[in-house]
């Protein structure tokens, strides 16, 4: 229930005004009577008064005068002016100043009941943004510890390399890097999994690997972590002495060094830990110099490729790319090599996109591409095995989005997922995730064929709204729907009444108005999750859709 005070120095208008408004019970109103506007300011600094109706010329104190008052206690209060006929200018330039509204104090009871049924709609619009906010930080603060690691995991693969807004980022998250300082990455490798095959216990033992880690190195650095991949773990780590550091010349080159030596001489026994308390081996990669955030990507598939050279053939390993007798150090053919399988897990990963989304022709192109390189057939029995579990994450990733019904279980050997054989040929592992795909591809067809026309639209619809941000053209959408560009165009608008690109617009609109009122995402962000790639393409088709830009919607 709101609060309202009515002010006038004449009584007569004062009573007849709250009489009438207390008439109307849906407003629910708890009124309060002032005959002076030293009495309503006496009454405002002692009780919250959320409208108030008042005269505009009154002794002593004017209308304006108390709206200015009441503006010092309470900034939200709707003050709404009574006013005569040769006072209405003065009223109007009363309303820009602060006011709600102003009415003629001999208007018909309609219009005067109507401006206090805006004012308590205004007040309710109010408190429901300012709710929805709160609850929108309260959900924030939930979610950050896995928003930081999304973040973390951003920078890793280079995802939005705006390193200003990768900076950003980590201050809105609370990560405690220095944003202007580089840092050492750190990834570490479950060598075994043994007899865990659930992918949730799998991702809570990384989860206990890097508390380990972060408990163990934490004394001495500053250190991050995330989950990447299907087995590993990344950690970002910076000397101590850098959250007092304002730029990076004040931290000196031999802390640094002291942090790399502490840190790879602490692998050991980070190691033993794991091994003690989670039953879990790992090897660890930690790149020999610091980074700046923008070379993160880069830095950390360089760590990444020495688990696949022959250096990273075996057990709790301690690996570096430093050049020394104690590190790895690679001949040229092996540097190569390096390069070649940073590249071809990109690869591999782009496989599961062409997985999830039906594109059979560019998955077969690509994993032949990948599997037909004498260079990789001819690689160590290690490499083979890495480039099995990549795979293999790559189908236990679409089955945990998709699980598989009894029809589709029954012809995918699930099992050759999660058990390697050491002896399987490069050919017979090739032909094994061939089939695999074949399968699923083949499945996917059938059950598009099943769904008859109207729920073919319903799957379509629920595709798009899930698929916002990737490419929703309709020669894309056809593909996936195994159509006709020119049938399925024509089938849409038949079933639903509108064409297929005007409701991919219409979710789009929907999507990001959603996102600019409910969430801190920038202008091109949201223009990201929303499909478009860039921020001017945006902000044209919003402003054509709803006649404002994004941040003027924002701004409502």
């Amino acid at each position: 229930m709101y609060r309202m005070m009515v002010v006038d120095d004449l009584p007569i208008i004062v009573d007849r005004m709250v009489r009438l408004i207390d008439e109307h019970e849906q407003l629910e109103l708890e009124l309060i009577k002032a005959y002076s506007a030293f009495e309503a300011l006496d009454l405002l600094k002692k009780i919250k008064i959320d409208i108030v109706l008042t005269d505009i010329k009154m002794p002593g104190m004017e209308g304006i005068e108390l709206l200015h008052e009441i503006r010092k206690y309470w900034p939200r209060c709707k003050v709404i002016f009574l006013t005569s006929y040769d006072e209405f200018h003065y009223a109007k330039s009363a309303i820009s100043g602060g006011g709600f509204d102003f009415i003629l104090k001999f208007e018909s009871d309609e219009v005067i009941i109507e401006s206090v049924q805006k004012a308590v709609a205004a007040l309710h619009d109010e408190y429901a943004a300012l709710k929805q906010l709160h609850e929108a930080q309260m959900q924030k603060r939930q979610m950050i510890p896995l928003l930081q690691e999304q973040a973390l995991s951003h920078l890793l693969y280079g995802k939005g390399r705006d390193i200003h807004g990768g900076k950003e980022t980590l201050r809105e998250l609370d990560i405690p890097l220095q944003s202007d300082m580089p840092v050492y990455v750190l990834v570490g490798r479950a060598d075994d999994w043994g007899t865990i095959t659930g992918a949730a216990d799998r991702k809570l033992l990384l989860y206990a690997a890097r508390n380990v880690a972060e408990e163990l190195l934490g004394v001495s650095v500053v250190i991050v972590s995330a989950t990447v991949e299907e087995s590993k773990i990344a950690c970002l780590l910076q000397p101590k002495a850098c959250l007092n550091a304002a730029r990076q010349e004040a931290v000196p080159a031999d802390v640094w060094e002291r942090t790399f030596s502490f840190v790879f001489e602490s692998l050991p026994f980070l190691q033993s830990t794991c091994r003690d308390l989670l039953k879990l081996q790992f090897s660890f990669a930690l790149g020999a110099e610091p980074v700046p955030l923008s070379q993160l990507p880069e830095a950390f598939d360089q760590l990444r490729s020495l688990f696949l050279s022959h250096a990273g053939a075996g057990k709790e390993l301690r690996l570096t790319d430093r050049k020394s007798a104690a590190a790895d150090n690679p001949s040229a053919a092996a540097a190569a090599q390096h390069k070649m399988q940073s590249f071809v897990i990109k690869k591999i990963e782009l496989l599961g996109h062409y997985l999830e989304t039906g594109m059979k022709a560019e998955f077969d192109q690509l994993y032949e591409e990948i599997m037909d390189d004498p260079a990789r057939q001819s690689a160590s029995g290690f490499l083979k095995l890495e480039v099995h579990h990549t795979l293999a994450s790559v189908f236990l990733s679409y089955f945990r989005l998709h699980p598989p019904n009894p029809s589709l279980f029954a012809i995918v050997e699930l099992g050759k997922l999660t058990q390697t054989d050491p002896d399987l040929s490069w050919e017979e592992m090739k032909a094994s995730f061939a089939t695999m795909a074949d399968r699923i591809f083949a499945h996917k067809a059938a059950e598009t064929k099943e769904i008859g026309k109207e729920n073919l639209i319903l799957w379509l619809n629920d595709y798009i709204g899930k698929h916002i941000a990737e490419d929703l053209s309709l020669a894309r959408l056809a593909e996936i729907v195994h159509l006709s560009p020119v049938y399925l165009s024509r089938l849409y608008i038949q079933t639903a009444g509108v064409g297929i690109s005007d409701y991919v617009n219409m979710c789009r609109m929907d999507k990001a108005k959603e996102l600019l009122k409910n969430t801190h995402f920038k202008i091109y962000e949201i223009a990201e999750k929303v499909g478009y790639d860039s921020a001017l393409s945006f902000i044209r088709f919003f402003k054509k859709q709803m006649n404002m830009t994004p941040q003027e919607y924002r701004n409502l």
